[in-house]
C-alpha cells in the first residue's frame, strides 16, 4: 500500500445519470473501499498488484473491473451500472433505515409511487394514500389493517414521516397531513405491523414515510392546476348548493436544482374548498424549503436544513344534523381549526467509506399556534391567553457494514412535546427518551433481521419503562418466489388531547380521561412473494396471514359521559382503554408497472379480510354519569364480539395505461358493512333527545360501499399534460362512520406543466 497507485472515475446508470453512494471495494482485500460521492465520482490508492473492483448499488447488477499496477500510475475507469433484471427493480429504506430491495425486506411493505398522487388530481395525501393495500383512513387517521377504529384525529397507531421524520402533533399526537410536501414526493412506503423498534411510540399499528425527491443536475421546475366542481347528490335534500356551484382549487409549484455542491429545493401550495358540506370551508397556503451542502474538504459529509410553514383554517362537520340533511354540521356549527405551523429540520450525515460506518443527527422543531388567542378574556394573562403545541425532536443514528452482509443500526432518540390550551386540556408537557439497536444480516438468498428498543417516557412523574423487540426472516426459495416471516412488539404512549382534552366542538362534548393508559401489543405474520416479469412490465403478488394482540387497547367512545346540563345533556366523546384485543387476517396484494409492447400499465390492488375482536366481552372498562358499569356487551351495536368501526372486507385496484399520448385510468374501492359502533348511537334514548338518523342511514346504505373513480388525461407537449378527474362516479352514498356521509360525485380538471 505505500505505492501511490491511484484509479479514479465515475459511476453512472443507463440513463447517463450519476449514481450517488455506490459501494467499492477491493476482493481479498478486506476493509479496502470507498464509495461515490454526490457528483458520481470516486478514487482510490491500490497496491501494485491486480485486483479485483468490486462496484455494488442496491437495484442494480454488481460489476466487477480487473485493474493491475506496477508502479506508481493513475488510471481513470468510469463504470455504468445496468437495472438488475431478475428483480422488481423497487428500493426501500424505511424497514431497516438503509436501502434494501423490496423483495428482500422482513416485513410486509407497500410502495406508491408519485404517478398515482399525482393522477388522482390529490390536494391532500390522506385522500390518496386511501387507495393503498389494506389502509383506510378516517378524519384523519390513518388504519391499517383494523388495527385501529376511530378516534376524531386524536392519538394514532400509525406513524406518518417525511423522510424518516415523524410529522405528528404535539397534542394531539395525530399526523399532519397537510403539511406534505406532496408535489415532491419520490415514493411513499407503507410498513404493515408493529414498527415500534425503529420508529418509536404511534409505530404500533404501522408506519408511512413520504420520501421526498433529490433535486438533479438538471434544474426542475414544475407547475399543477387543479378545478374541482361538485356534482349533485343522489337525494334532493342533501342539495344544499341547488342553482349555485360549490368548487375546490388547488395550485402546487416545484422548483428543484443541484449546483456544484449544494441541492435547493422550494416548493409552494395554495388550497381552497368551499366544501360539500354546508358551511364547512377550507383554505391553507404552504411553502416548504429543502437545502443540502456536501462537503468538498470533508468527503462523505453532508448537512442542512429543511422547513415548512403553511397558515390554514379547516372546516370540520364532526356529525351531520340528521341523515336527511347529512351535509348540514349539527346546529348548522361546523368546528373550525384555525392553525399556524412551523417546521424546522436541521440535519447533519457523514459517511466514512474507508471502515463502512454512518453518523446522522436528524432533529426538528414544530410548532403549532392555534388561532385566535384569548385576546377577549381578563382570565388569562397575555402568556396564558397563547393556544400552542411544541415537538422538540432529535435522533442521533450510527450504523456500520460489516462486509457487506451485515448492517447494524443503532441510535437514540428524544422528544418533548408540550401543548397550551387553557379552555381546551390546559397545559401539560412529556418527555420521550429512546435506545435502539437492529442487525440485519445479508447472506445469499437469506436476510435476517433483529431488533430492540427500550422507552422512557415521563408525564410530570408519571414514568414508565418498556422493553420491545423485533425479529425477521426472509428467505429467496427460488429465483423469484420469496417467503418471510417477522413478529414485533410495539407500544403506544397517550396523547396531551387524549387524556385532558375537555371541549366542546360545535355542539359535540369531548371528555378528559387522566386515567387512560398506554396500549401496548405485539404482530406477526408469515407471507410469501411472487416476482413477476413480462418483457419490460415488472410486478409481484403478495399473501400474508397475520395476527395482532394488543393491551389496553384505546378507543374513542361514544355515551354518557358527561351531565344533563351539557351541550347534548351529557352525550359526547372520550378515550378509553377497553382491555385486550386480537386481530386476525389475511391479506392478497398486487403491483407492478412498465411497459407492454407500446403500452405503459401500472397496477395497484388488495384483499384484505380480518376478524378483529375483543378477548373479554365482559370486562368492565369504564362506568358512565349515571354510574353504571360499561363493558363490550352494554356499548356496542353488535355483541359478536367484534371491535367497534372496522371493516372485515377491504378491496382495492387502481389500475393506469398509458399509450403514446394519451393517459387513462381506474379506481376502484370496496369495505364491508362496519358491523360494530357505539351502541348508543342506534339507540332510541338518543334519537328521542336529539335525533340524528343514524340508526336509518345505516339500514338504507346496507353499509357496504363500492366507490369507482376515473380519470383521462392527453399529453398535450413532451413536458405539459391536461386531464379530466370524475371521482365517485358511480355517485353511491356511503358513510366514512356514523353521522358522517362521503362527498358526491366531482369532476376535476388538471393541468400540469414541467419546465
Amino acid at each position: 500500500m505505500q505505492a501511490q497507485n491511484l484509479v479514479s472515475g465515475k459511476v453512472i446508470n443507463e440513463n447517463s445519470e450519476a449514481l450517488i453512494g455506490v459501494n467499492i471495494s477491493v476482493k481479498d482485500i478486506p476493509g479496502l473501499g470507498t464509495s461515490t460521492n454526490f457528483d458520481g465520482n470516486y478514487q482510490l490508492s491500490l497496491p501494485n498488484e491486480c485486483s479485483d473492483l468490486l462496484f455494488q448499488y442496491i437495484g442494480h447488477e454488481d460489476v466487477i473491473k480487473n485493474v493491475c499496477f506496477k508502479q506508481n500510475k493513475t488510471l481513470s475507469l468510469n463504470v455504468t451500472l445496468k437495472e438488475a433484471s431478475e428483480i422488481l427493480g423497487t428500493v426501500v429504506i424505511s424497514a431497516g433505515k438503509f436501502e434494501q430491495r423490496l423483495e428482500e425486506v422482513t416485513v410486509s411493505m407497500d410502495v406508491i409511487k408519485p404517478a398515482l398522487i399525482e393522477n388522482k388530481t390529490a390536494t391532500s395525501l390522506d385522500r390518496t394514500i386511501n387507495q393503498a393495500p389494506s389502509i383506510h383512513v378516517v378524519d384523519g387517521q390513518a388504519n391499517i389493517r383494523s388495527g385501529s377504529g376511530w378516534s376524531y384525529g386524536a392519538g394514532s397507531r400509525v406513524v406518518v414521516m417525511v423522510d424518516g421524520m415523524p410529522l405528528m402533533s404535539g397534542d394531539q399526537g395525530a399526523a399532519e397531513w397537510q403539511l406534505i410536501p406532496i408535489e415532491n414526493i419520490s415514493q411513499i412506503e407503507v410498513i404493515k405491523g408493529a414498527s415500534s423498534v425503529l420508529f418509536g411510540s404511534s409505530a404500533l399499528n404501522g408506519s408511512i414515510n413520504i420520501r421526498t425527491s433529490y433535486p438533479t443536475s438538471e434544474p426542475v421546475n414544475k407547475l399543477s392546476i387543479t378545478h374541482t366542481a361538485y356534482g349533485k347528490p343522489q337525494r334532493k335534500s342533501l342539495h344544499w348548493y341547488k342553482g349555485g356551484y360549490t368548487s375546490a382549487n388547488n395550485l402546487s409549484y416545484l422548483h428543484s436544482h443541484k449546483k456544484d455542491n449544494k441541492d435547493f429545493v422550494f416548493g409552494a401550495n395554495l388550497y381552497y374548498d368551499g366544501g360539500f358540506q354546508y358551511k364547512v370551508i377550507s383554505k391553507r397556503a404552504r411553502i416548504n424549503i429543502a437545502h443540502t451542502t456536501y462537503s468538498k474538504k470533508i468527503e462523505g459529509l453532508n448537512y442542512g436544513v429543511k422547513a415548512n410553514i403553511m397558515r390554514s383554517k379547516i372546516g370540520d362537520a364532526i356529525m351531520w344534523e340528521h341523515d336527511t340533511l347529512a351535509y348540514n354540521a349539527l346546529d348548522n356549527d361546523p368546528g373550525n381549526r384555525n392553525n399556524g405551523y412551523l417546521s424546522i429540520d436541521p440535519f447533519i450525515t457523514y459517511k466514512n467509506p474507508e471502515n463502512s460506518t454512518k453518523h446522522s443527527i436528524n432533529s426538528r422543531y414544530f410548532r403549532i399556534n392555534i388561532y385566535p388567542g384569548y385576546v377577549d378574556s381578563t382570565q388569562y394573562s397575555n402568556l396564558q391567553a397563547q393556544r400552542f403545541s411544541n415537538v422538540y425532536y432529535t435522533d442521533y443514528q450510527f450504523q456500520k457494514q460489516i462486509k457487506n452482509f451485515i448492517t447494524l443500526t443503532s441510535g437514540y432518540t428524544f422528544k418533548y412535546s408540550d401543548g397550551q390550551d387553557h379552555e381546551v386540556y390546559g397545559k401539560h408537557n412529556n418527555i420521550n427518551h429512546s435506545l435502539y439497536t437492529q442487525a440485519d444480516i445479508k447472506y445469499q438468498r437469506l436476510n435476517l433481521s433483529f431488533g430492540g428498543r427500550f422507552e422512557h417516557y415521563n408525564n410530570k412523574g408519571n414514568i414508565i419503562n418498556k422493553p420491545i423487540f423485533r425479529s425477521g426472516i426472509n428467505y429467496q426459495i427460488a429465483k423469484a418466489t420469496f417467503i418471510r416471516g417477522s413478529y414485533g412488539e410495539g407500544i403506544r404512549f397517550p396523547s396531551i388531547i387524549e387524556r385532558f382534552v375537555n371541549y366542546t366542538i360545535g355542539p359535540i362534548q369531548i371528555y378528559p380521561n387522566e386515567e387512560l393508559k398506554p396500549e401496548t401489543g405485539w404482530n406477526a405474520e408469515i407471507a410469501v412473494k411472487q416476482a413477476l416479469r413480462f418483457g419490460a412490465w415488472k410486478g409481484f403478488i403478495d399473501l400474508a396471514a397475520f395476527v395482532m394482540e394488543y393491551d389496553d387497547m384505546m378507543e374513542f367512545s361514544f355515551g354518557l359521559w358527561g351531565l344533563p346540563s351539557d351541550e347534548l345533556m351529557g352525550f359526547g366523546f372520550k378515550s378509553i382503554n377497553i382491555g385486550e384485543t386480537r386481530i386476525e387476517g389475511l391479506e392478497l396484494s398486487m403491483a407492478g408497472e412498465g411497459k407492454i409492447g407500446q403500452t405503459e400499465l401500472t397496477v395497484l390492488g388488495s384483499y384484505t379480510y380480518t376478524s378483529p375482536l375483543i378477548k373479554d366481552k365482559n370486562h368492565i372498562y369504564a362506568q358512565d354519569n349515571m354510574d353504571s358499569d360499561l363493558n363490550y356487551l352494554s356499548t356496542s351495536s353488535d355483541t359478536s364480539g367484534v371491535l367497534k368501526y372496522r371493516y372485515e372486507h377491504l378491496a382495492k385496484f387502481d389500475l393506469n395505461i398509458e399509450h403514446n399520448r394519451i393517459n387513462s385510468g381506474v379506481s376502484f374501492r370496496y369495505n364491508s358493512n362496519m358491523k360494530n359502533i357505539d351502541a348508543i348511537f342506534e339507540s332510541q334514548l338518543l334519537e328521542l333527545l336529539r335525533p340524528l338518523g343514524i340508526k336509518d342511514s345505516r339500514d338504507r346504505i346496507k353499509g357496504n360501499a363500492i366507490v369507482v373513480d376515473f380519470r383521462l388525461g392527453y399529453d398535450l407537449t413532451e413536458d405539459s399534460q391536461l386531464s379530466f378527474n370524475i371521482d365517485n362516479l358511480l355517485n353511491r352514498e356511503y358513510l366514512t362512520r356514523p353521522a358522517s356521509l362521503a362527498q358526491p360525485r366531482t369532476y376535476s380538471i388538471l393541468y400540469k406543466i414541467k419546465f
